[in-house]
């Protein structure tokens, strides 16, 4: 199992795909933030600029089906798309997105 992440620049193409993995059953329980403050360092200066972030929980097995899947969606879009491992997971939540969630 793995915990996504995925940040845009645009609040509503979070919610689009979220909404979207949800209903596809590729993911379960998404949290979505928003108008989060970026900083980063470039050119010898500090950017700030505003991301959405979503989050979820789905099995590894499916991260590439995911990734290609909203990037034939939303090609146009500037996606950053990560996964973290869930090394421990309480058996009740494990239960419930092995039901939830789709057959790799």
């Amino acid at each position: 199992m793995i915990f996504l992440r995925i940040a845009s620049s645009s609040e509503s193409v979070i919610e689009n795909i979220a909404k979207h993995l949800l209903k596809e059953r590729m993911v379960i329980d998404v949290n979505i933030k928003r108008n989060i403050e970026r900083l980063v360092y470039t050119d010898s200066q500090f950017h700030t600029s505003h991301t959405s972030l979503m989050t979820c929980k789905t099995k590894g097995l499916l991260f590439s089906k995911i990734d290609d899947h909203i990037r034939n969606i939303f090609p146009e879009e500037n996606l950053e798309i990560y996964s973290l491992p869930i090394v421990h997971m309480d058996w009740e939540d494990t239960q419930h997105l092995k039901e939830h969630v789709q057959e790799t």
